[in-house]
């Protein structure tokens, strides 16, 4: 199958990661407003970071004098994950050329490759993320924008509900991760019950995300290393 034709299988299987993205997507234009960020500013952060754990993250520190070195680390910590996930498709890589790399690398995003192992040998995983990531993007971009025209509806509401987009990524991402798969769900378990006890503590959103995809991954392993557990 060629680049092309990958890209386009990218884009026609992220269907439910779309309508996801495109929920948080609405939040973080909603959360973005009411933390005094332009509209012009939250379109470019989306257009060009491209995280949506980071950029709940920053909100967190979104203060004036903006703490730059405090963002940075944050959503540099949040986003460390992308170190895993390039290191896991950098084969991929092999016999492309470097202005398709730089645009694969732009566009990689967590489900993308997670859900490109499932798929045959002969698929491009190289355009499939790339088309996956398309696709992520234009969700992430068209509610941003919608979260920023609507904000105003809220205004006089309380937006505390706000501080649930990091347990509801992870429960989300639960969900979409499961269905369908043979692997058994304690490791999902524990990481969204961890982020509904610490939003419950008012931990920070970085520390939710950070601390519930930490304790995922520990059972992860145990239950590798023990399949009897």
């Amino acid at each position: 199958m060629s680049t092309y034709q990958s890209l386009l299988l990218g884009i026609r299987s992220s269907g439910d990661y779309f309508i996801s993205t495109f929920m948080f997507g609405v939040m973080f234009g909603i959360a973005a407003t009411s933390a005094g960020i332009s509209h012009w500013h939250a379109l470019l952060m989306s257009a060009s970071v491209f995280t949506a754990s980071g950029q709940f993250a920053a909100l967190e520190f979104w203060q004036s004098p903006l703490p730059y070195g405090t963002i940075a680390l944050s959503v540099a910590l949040v986003s460390s994950r992308n170190i895993l996930l390039g290191m896991a498709m950098t084969h991929h890589f092999d016999g492309q050329s470097l202005k398709r790399r730089i645009v694969w690398l732009f566009m990689l995003n967590d489900p993308g490759v997670v859900t490109t192992y499932r798929l045959e040998k002969n698929v491009d995983r190289l355009g499939y993320v790339t088309g996956y990531g398309i696709s992520m993007m234009t969700s992430w971009l068209l509610s941003t924008w919608l979260g920023l025209s609507v904000a105003g509806v809220f205004a006089t509401l309380d937006l505390g509900s706000i501080d649930f987009a990091g347990p509801l990524v992870i429960a989300t991402m639960m969900m979409l991760f499961i269905k369908g798969s043979k692997t058994r769900a304690t490791p999902w378990a524990v990481s969204g019950i961890v982020a509904l006890m610490l939003f419950e503590l008012d931990a920070a959103n970085y520390l939710v995300l950070l601390l519930s995809v930490a304790a995922g991954v520990m059972a992860a392993v145990i239950q590798e290393r023990h399949p009897g557990a």
